[in-house]
């Protein structure tokens, strides 16, 4: 029995890592065909650990989504002394960095977003808040209402762009930092500010 560990007492284990384990499952049977047990026995927990931490097939796939936007509202305090588009792109690299040491996680997960739309669904309602936050910061930035077409037209623009660039980086082998990708299909926004 490993030190520290009274009997019964579960293993500690790595989201990240049962979430890798699924999606590559996913990605080599098709996610309806493996069961949330399959993916226990692969990952090496039990049923009950995996379901602690995951209570769904599509909460293994946006998996660190609500963390990102974290990272994503603190970057964007404390860049306040920037540029609108700079603090937008603060932002996106803080939310976006620190995905692992494990790109094929991150990509994965976009490409199951981008071809489901029933996976899609699972996190509507965090990109409708992450929506949400970058219309406000935007409309305070620009001193309009954050209900006005000029919010809504640019949060579009941003959030359209950020997508687009990560399904493109997804779909492809493209080894820069999702980060990166994001910053590059963001600069010829910066006119619109």
């Amino acid at each position: 029995m490993a030190a520290g560990r009274g009997p019964g007492r579960p293993v500690e284990a790595d989201p990240e890592a049962i979430a890798l384990t699924a999606l590559r499952l996913f990605a080599a049977r098709g996610i309806d065909e493996v069961t949330m047990a399959d993916v226990a026995e692969a990952a090496g927990v039990s049923r009950r650990t995996l379901y602690r931490w995951f209570p769904s097939k599509g909460a293994l796939v946006w998996g660190g989504a609500s963390e990102a936007d974290e990272r994503f509202e603190a970057a964007w305090a404390a860049a306040a002394d920037l540029p609108l588009l700079d603090r937008v792109r603060a932002g996106y690299e803080a939310s976006l960095a620190p995905l692992g040491p494990e790109p094929d996680a991150t990509r994965l997960r976009l490409r199951f977003i981008d071809s489901s739309p029933a996976l899609a669904a699972v996190g509507s309602e965090l990109q409708e808040r992450m929506g949400e936050h970058l219309a406000a910061h935007v409309s305070e930035a620009l001193g309009l209402p954050a209900d006005s077409l000029r919010i809504a037209a640019l949060t579009g623009a941003i959030g359209g762009a950020s997508y687009a660039a990560l399904v493109w980086w997804a779909r492809g082998d493209d080894p820069r930092a999702p980060a990166e990708i994001v910053d590059e299909a963001l600069v010829p926004l910066a006119g619109l500010f």
